[in-house]
């Protein structure tokens, strides 16, 4: 009896055993195939990543060159006040006031980015670094474009109504192909009462102030984007 028992729990013992190693196989495989799926998934959220931030970055590289040929032109004007403009042509000032009082604005394409803090998917990047740049992109937005809505608000509440009667609005708009279909205006532009201006010097020297700002943290931000998608080549290489 004593050897049968013996026999018993030997038999029994090993059951057991057979029985833990297979729940441990079969919780390894698990934890393999989640962990598989993790990676997958973040190998997808690393390419719809970059994708997005390669648009944004070019985007961003046409608007502040943009924002940069305006900024020229506007200190190229900002030398004319207190000077006889009279010997520079009305066609050459005008086409400057054009370029340099133009209103145009980065909009930033982040829907995907979005969706990924909002579904807590983010959580799925293993680089810490890049979270932490994803997490902050809506506030890098904002610093990129802080100063333009500056720009913007100057421009609308206080230059142009200025302005009016005084700077033809068709001559200065028309040396643009953007709207070549428009007339030629009816009267010239006033640029001695301009460039004589005490309150059109001031208003021209903040703008151009912040546009100056304006580009430099478009700067800025065309870094940080070009940072992540160097962080997500080499993740994707990793992988």
């Amino acid at each position: 009896m004593e050897g049968k028992t013996r026999k018993y729990l030997k038999y029994a013992f090993g059951e057991i055993l057979l029985v833990v190693i297979g729940i441990l196989i079969a919780l390894q495989i698990n934890n393999w195939n989640e962990q598989r799926k993790i990676r997958n998934a973040e190998i997808e959220i690393l390419h719809n990543l970059k994708t997005e931030l390669k648009f944004n970055l070019e985007e961003l590289k046409k608007i502040n060159k943009q924002h940069k040929s305006e900024f020229e032109d506007g200190i190229y004007l900002l030398h004319l006040f207190g000077t006889d403009v009279s010997n520079v042509s009305e066609l050459k000032l005008d086409s400057l006031t054009s370029n340099a009082f133009s209103g145009f604005s980065f909009e930033a394409k982040d829907g995907y980015i979005k969706s990924l803090i909002a579904s807590n998917k983010i959580d799925y990047l293993q680089n810490s670094d890049l979270k932490s740049y994803i997490s902050s992109f809506e506030s890098m937005i904002l610093d990129a474009n802080q100063e333009d809505g500056y720009v913007r608000r100057l421009l609308n509440e206080r230059f142009w109504p200025s302005i009016d009667g005084k700077l033809s609005a068709l001559n200065t708009i028309t040396p643009s192909g953007r709207y070549q279909e428009f007339p030629r205006g009816t009267y010239s532009s006033d640029y001695q009462w301009f460039f004589n201006n005490r309150e059109m010097e001031d208003l021209t020297a903040n703008i151009f102030s912040w546009k100056k700002e304006n580009v430099i943290d478009e700067q800025i931000f065309m870094d940080k984007i070009e940072i992540m998608i160097q962080i997500i080549d080499v993740e994707l290489k990793e992988k």
